[in-house]
Protein backbone atom coordinates (compact mmCIF):
# COMPACT_ATOMS: atom_id res chain seq x y z
CA UNK A 1 0.00 0.00 0.00
CA UNK A 2 0.98 3.66 -0.31
CA UNK A 3 1.76 5.47 2.92
CA UNK A 4 3.50 8.54 4.26
CA UNK A 5 6.47 7.47 6.38
CA UNK A 6 8.32 9.61 8.92
CA UNK A 7 11.76 8.28 8.09
CA UNK A 8 13.46 9.98 11.06
CA UNK A 9 12.72 12.64 13.65
CA UNK A 10 12.40 16.15 12.32
CA UNK A 11 10.10 18.58 10.53
CA UNK A 12 7.98 18.12 7.41
CA UNK A 13 11.07 17.21 5.40
CA UNK A 14 11.21 13.76 7.06
CA UNK A 15 7.89 12.68 5.49
CA UNK A 16 8.18 10.44 2.40
CA UNK A 17 5.58 8.69 0.25
CA UNK A 18 6.52 5.00 0.15
CA UNK A 19 5.15 1.57 -0.70
CA UNK A 20 4.93 -0.42 2.55
CA UNK A 21 3.37 -3.74 3.63
CA UNK A 22 -0.33 -3.76 4.45
CA UNK A 23 -1.09 -3.70 8.20
CA UNK A 24 -2.26 -6.84 9.98
CA UNK A 25 -5.02 -6.01 12.47
CA UNK A 26 -4.78 -7.44 15.97
CA UNK A 27 -7.79 -9.13 17.60
CA UNK A 28 -10.45 -6.52 18.25
CA UNK A 29 -9.10 -4.05 15.68
CA UNK A 30 -10.94 -2.97 12.52
CA UNK A 31 -9.06 -2.83 9.19
CA UNK A 32 -10.10 0.34 7.33
CA UNK A 33 -9.64 1.34 3.71
CA UNK A 34 -8.84 5.00 4.23
CA UNK A 35 -10.68 7.72 2.31
CA UNK A 36 -9.51 10.75 4.28
CA UNK A 37 -7.00 11.19 7.12
CA UNK A 38 -6.97 14.06 9.61
CA UNK A 39 -3.84 16.17 10.16
CA UNK A 40 -3.25 17.32 13.75
CA UNK A 41 -0.66 19.09 15.87
CA UNK A 42 -0.08 15.73 17.53
CA UNK A 43 1.23 14.49 14.17
CA UNK A 44 3.72 17.35 14.03
CA UNK A 45 4.75 16.58 17.59
CA UNK A 46 5.14 12.90 16.70
CA UNK A 47 7.63 13.53 13.91
CA UNK A 48 9.58 15.87 16.20
CA UNK A 49 9.75 13.26 18.96
CA UNK A 50 7.55 15.28 21.32
CA UNK A 51 4.44 13.08 21.43
CA UNK A 52 4.75 10.41 24.08
CA UNK A 53 2.36 7.95 22.41
CA UNK A 54 4.14 8.01 19.02
CA UNK A 55 6.22 5.01 17.88
CA UNK A 56 9.90 5.50 17.05
CA UNK A 57 10.80 6.18 13.41
CA UNK A 58 10.33 4.95 10.84
CA UNK A 59 6.56 5.11 11.37
CA UNK A 60 3.38 6.20 9.62
CA UNK A 61 1.79 9.27 11.26
CA UNK A 62 -1.93 9.90 11.46
CA UNK A 63 -4.37 9.49 14.34
CA UNK A 64 -7.82 9.77 12.73
CA UNK A 65 -9.39 8.55 9.50
CA UNK A 66 -12.65 8.06 7.65
CA UNK A 67 -13.21 5.25 5.19
CA UNK A 68 -14.74 1.79 4.92
CA UNK A 69 -14.44 -1.29 7.10
CA UNK A 70 -12.63 -3.79 4.85
CA UNK A 71 -14.57 -6.68 6.35
CA UNK A 72 -18.09 -5.29 6.02
CA UNK A 73 -17.83 -2.33 3.63
CA UNK A 74 -19.55 -0.17 6.26
CA UNK A 75 -18.54 3.51 6.29
CA UNK A 76 -16.66 4.32 9.49
CA UNK A 77 -14.65 7.04 11.14
CA UNK A 78 -11.97 6.13 13.62
CA UNK A 79 -9.17 7.07 15.97
CA UNK A 80 -6.01 5.01 15.45
CA UNK A 81 -2.81 4.64 17.51
CA UNK A 82 -0.80 5.69 14.42
CA UNK A 83 -0.74 4.86 10.71
CA UNK A 84 -3.58 7.01 9.39
CA UNK A 85 -1.56 8.51 6.52
CA UNK A 86 -1.98 5.36 4.45
CA UNK A 87 -4.34 3.44 2.20
CA UNK A 88 -5.09 0.92 4.97
CA UNK A 89 -4.97 1.23 8.76
CA UNK A 90 -5.96 -0.89 11.76
CA UNK A 91 -8.16 0.94 14.27
CA UNK A 92 -8.78 0.32 17.96
CA UNK A 93 -11.77 2.68 18.07
CA UNK A 94 -14.11 2.91 15.07
CA UNK A 95 -17.69 4.15 14.83
CA UNK A 96 -20.28 3.93 12.09
CA UNK A 97 -20.19 6.91 9.72
CA UNK A 98 -23.61 6.13 8.29
CA UNK A 99 -25.22 9.47 7.45
CA UNK A 100 -21.92 11.40 7.70
CA UNK A 101 -19.97 12.87 4.78
CA UNK A 102 -16.84 10.69 4.41
CA UNK A 103 -15.11 13.60 2.67
CA UNK A 104 -15.21 15.42 6.03
CA UNK A 105 -15.69 12.80 8.74
CA UNK A 106 -11.95 12.19 9.21
CA UNK A 107 -11.79 15.69 10.69
CA UNK A 108 -14.35 14.96 13.39
CA UNK A 109 -13.15 12.42 15.98
CA UNK A 110 -9.80 13.62 17.31
CA UNK A 111 -10.48 17.35 17.55
CA UNK A 112 -14.13 16.80 18.43
CA UNK A 113 -13.57 14.28 21.21
CA UNK A 114 -10.58 16.21 22.58
CA UNK A 115 -12.81 19.26 22.94
CA UNK A 116 -15.58 17.13 24.43
CA UNK A 117 -13.31 15.61 27.08
CA UNK A 118 -11.74 18.98 27.89
CA UNK A 119 -15.10 20.56 28.63
CA UNK A 120 -17.28 17.70 29.86
CA UNK A 121 -15.01 15.37 31.79
CA UNK A 122 -12.00 17.53 32.70
CA UNK A 123 -13.30 21.11 32.89
CA UNK A 124 -16.72 19.93 34.15
CA UNK A 125 -18.51 22.78 32.37
CA UNK A 126 -21.85 23.71 33.97
CA UNK A 127 -24.74 25.37 32.12
CA UNK A 128 -24.48 29.15 32.14
CA UNK A 129 -20.73 29.30 32.79
CA UNK A 130 -18.26 31.42 30.82
CA UNK A 131 -15.77 29.54 28.63
CA UNK A 132 -12.58 30.91 27.08
CA UNK A 133 -10.90 29.02 24.23
CA UNK A 134 -7.45 29.76 22.81
CA UNK A 135 -6.52 28.97 19.19
CA UNK A 136 -10.25 29.37 18.66
CA UNK A 137 -10.20 29.18 14.86
CA UNK A 138 -8.25 25.91 14.73
CA UNK A 139 -9.55 22.35 14.74
CA UNK A 140 -9.75 21.77 18.50
CA UNK A 141 -10.61 25.41 19.17
CA UNK A 142 -13.57 25.47 16.79
CA UNK A 143 -14.70 22.09 18.16
CA UNK A 144 -14.51 23.50 21.69
CA UNK A 145 -16.78 26.37 20.70
CA UNK A 146 -19.35 23.91 19.38
CA UNK A 147 -19.09 21.61 22.41
CA UNK A 148 -19.38 24.53 24.84
CA UNK A 149 -22.54 25.66 23.06
CA UNK A 150 -23.99 22.14 23.10
CA UNK A 151 -23.27 21.80 26.83
CA UNK A 152 -25.07 25.03 27.65
CA UNK A 153 -22.26 27.57 28.17
CA UNK A 154 -23.61 31.01 28.99
CA UNK A 155 -20.83 32.94 27.27
CA UNK A 156 -18.06 31.77 24.92
CA UNK A 157 -14.93 33.85 24.33
CA UNK A 158 -12.52 32.93 21.56
CA UNK A 159 -8.89 34.01 21.47
CA UNK A 160 -7.14 34.06 18.09
CA UNK A 161 -4.14 35.68 16.49
CA UNK A 162 -5.69 37.79 13.71
CA UNK A 163 -8.87 39.70 12.94
CA UNK A 164 -9.74 37.09 10.32
CA UNK A 165 -9.41 34.25 12.82
CA UNK A 166 -11.35 36.17 15.44
CA UNK A 167 -14.18 36.71 12.97
CA UNK A 168 -14.06 33.01 12.17
CA UNK A 169 -14.42 32.10 15.85
CA UNK A 170 -17.55 34.27 16.10
CA UNK A 171 -18.90 32.75 12.89
CA UNK A 172 -18.46 29.27 14.39
CA UNK A 173 -20.40 30.26 17.50
CA UNK A 174 -18.32 32.29 19.96
CA UNK A 175 -20.09 35.25 21.53
CA UNK A 176 -16.98 37.38 21.11
CA UNK A 177 -13.33 37.03 20.18
CA UNK A 178 -10.17 38.88 21.18
CA UNK A 179 -6.48 38.84 20.29
CA UNK A 180 -3.71 37.35 22.39
CA UNK A 181 -2.53 40.75 23.60
CA UNK A 182 -6.00 42.14 24.30
CA UNK A 183 -7.55 42.37 27.78
CA UNK A 184 -9.48 39.22 28.65
CA UNK A 185 -13.17 39.98 29.31
CA UNK A 186 -13.44 37.82 32.43
CA UNK A 187 -14.29 36.39 34.81
CA UNK A 188 -13.75 33.03 33.10
CA UNK A 189 -15.06 29.79 34.61
CA UNK A 190 -13.46 27.28 32.22
CA UNK A 191 -10.51 27.79 29.89
CA UNK A 192 -9.37 25.37 27.19
CA UNK A 193 -5.78 26.16 26.18
CA UNK A 194 -3.89 24.76 23.20
CA UNK A 195 -1.17 27.46 23.08
CA UNK A 196 0.69 27.68 26.40
CA UNK A 197 3.50 30.16 27.03
CA UNK A 198 2.54 33.74 27.83
CA UNK A 199 -1.06 33.13 26.76
CA UNK A 200 -1.68 30.85 29.74
CA UNK A 201 -0.28 33.45 32.15
CA UNK A 202 -2.39 36.18 30.53
CA UNK A 203 -5.64 34.25 30.96
CA UNK A 204 -4.76 33.15 34.50
CA UNK A 205 -5.41 36.70 35.72
CA UNK A 206 -8.97 36.57 34.34
CA UNK A 207 -10.01 33.28 35.95
CA UNK A 208 -12.96 33.30 38.33
CA UNK A 209 -12.79 31.68 41.78
CA UNK A 210 -13.29 27.92 41.34
CA UNK A 211 -12.23 28.31 37.70
CA UNK A 212 -10.76 25.37 35.78
CA UNK A 213 -7.89 25.76 33.31
CA UNK A 214 -7.69 22.75 30.97
CA UNK A 215 -4.31 22.41 29.22
CA UNK A 216 -4.38 20.13 26.18
CA UNK A 217 -1.50 21.44 24.08
CA UNK A 218 1.22 24.03 23.68
CA UNK A 219 1.42 25.05 20.03
CA UNK A 220 3.63 28.01 21.02
CA UNK A 221 6.36 25.49 21.86
CA UNK A 222 6.34 26.69 25.46
CA UNK A 223 4.42 24.46 27.89
CA UNK A 224 2.14 26.10 30.42
CA UNK A 225 4.07 27.26 33.51
CA UNK A 226 1.72 26.14 36.25
CA UNK A 227 1.82 28.29 39.40
CA UNK A 228 2.75 26.73 42.70
CA UNK A 229 0.26 25.24 45.11
CA UNK A 230 0.27 28.31 47.35
CA UNK A 231 -0.56 30.65 44.46
CA UNK A 232 -3.36 28.43 43.20
CA UNK A 233 -4.82 28.11 46.70
CA UNK A 234 -5.04 31.87 46.99
CA UNK A 235 -6.63 32.17 43.56
CA UNK A 236 -8.98 29.22 44.09
CA UNK A 237 -8.22 28.05 40.54
CA UNK A 238 -7.51 24.53 39.27
CA UNK A 239 -5.06 23.70 36.46
CA UNK A 240 -5.87 20.43 34.71
CA UNK A 241 -3.44 19.06 32.08
CA UNK A 242 -5.04 16.40 29.87
CA UNK A 243 -4.04 14.06 27.03
CA UNK A 244 -6.71 12.09 25.23
CA UNK A 245 -3.98 9.99 23.64
CA UNK A 246 -2.75 8.95 27.08
CA UNK A 247 -6.31 8.14 28.16
CA UNK A 248 -6.80 5.88 25.14
CA UNK A 249 -3.46 4.14 25.71
CA UNK A 250 -3.66 3.72 29.50
CA UNK A 251 -7.41 3.31 30.05
CA UNK A 252 -9.04 2.17 26.79
CA UNK A 253 -12.09 0.80 28.59
CA UNK A 254 -12.69 4.20 30.24
CA UNK A 255 -12.31 5.93 26.88
CA UNK A 256 -14.74 3.53 25.20
CA UNK A 257 -17.35 4.22 27.89
CA UNK A 258 -16.94 7.97 28.32
CA UNK A 259 -16.59 8.89 24.64
CA UNK A 260 -20.13 7.79 23.75
CA UNK A 261 -21.74 11.16 24.51
CA UNK A 262 -19.17 12.95 22.35
CA UNK A 263 -19.78 10.56 19.45
CA UNK A 264 -23.50 11.30 19.70
CA UNK A 265 -22.75 15.03 19.48
CA UNK A 266 -20.97 14.30 16.20
CA UNK A 267 -23.79 12.13 14.87
CA UNK A 268 -26.40 14.73 15.81
CA UNK A 269 -24.58 17.48 13.92
CA UNK A 270 -23.97 19.58 17.06
CA UNK A 271 -20.23 18.87 16.75
CA UNK A 272 -18.82 19.22 13.24
CA UNK A 273 -15.31 20.71 13.26
CA UNK A 274 -15.09 22.87 10.14
CA UNK A 275 -12.73 21.61 7.46
CA UNK A 276 -10.10 24.10 6.36
CA UNK A 277 -8.27 22.42 3.46
CA UNK A 278 -7.77 19.01 1.85
CA UNK A 279 -4.35 17.95 0.53
CA UNK A 280 -3.44 14.91 -1.57
CA UNK A 281 -1.68 12.19 0.42
CA UNK A 282 1.54 12.96 -1.45
CA UNK A 283 1.44 16.53 -0.09
CA UNK A 284 1.46 15.51 3.58
CA UNK A 285 4.69 17.44 4.16
CA UNK A 286 3.07 20.61 2.88
CA UNK A 287 0.05 20.01 5.11
CA UNK A 288 2.46 19.80 8.07
CA UNK A 289 4.17 23.03 6.99
CA UNK A 290 0.85 24.83 6.72
CA UNK A 291 -0.34 23.59 10.12
CA UNK A 292 2.98 24.41 11.77
CA UNK A 293 2.84 27.96 10.41
CA UNK A 294 -0.34 28.56 12.46
CA UNK A 295 -1.80 30.27 9.38
CA UNK A 296 -4.60 27.73 8.89
CA UNK A 297 -8.21 27.73 10.04
CA UNK A 298 -10.25 24.58 10.64
CA UNK A 299 -9.14 20.98 10.25
CA UNK A 300 -6.67 19.87 7.56
CA UNK A 301 -7.24 16.55 5.81
CA UNK A 302 -5.34 14.25 3.45
CA UNK A 303 -7.20 12.68 0.52
CA UNK A 304 -6.03 9.09 0.23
Amino acid sequence: MRAIVATRLGGPEVLELQDVPDPTPRPGQVLIKVHRAGVNFADLSSTLGRYAQAPPPPFIPGLEVAGNDVGTGEPVFAIVPSGGYAELVAADFAWSAEGLDLDQAAGYPLAGLTAFYALRHVGRLQPGETVLITAAAGGVGSSSIQVARALGAGRIIGVAGSATKQARAVEIGADEAVGYEDPIPGPVDVMVDMVGGDVFQHVLEAMAPFGRMVCIGASSGQPQQIPGVGDLRVRGVGVLPFSMGALRARNPEVFAKTSAEGIELIRSGALRPPIGRVFPLSDAAEAHRQLGSRATMGKLLLAV
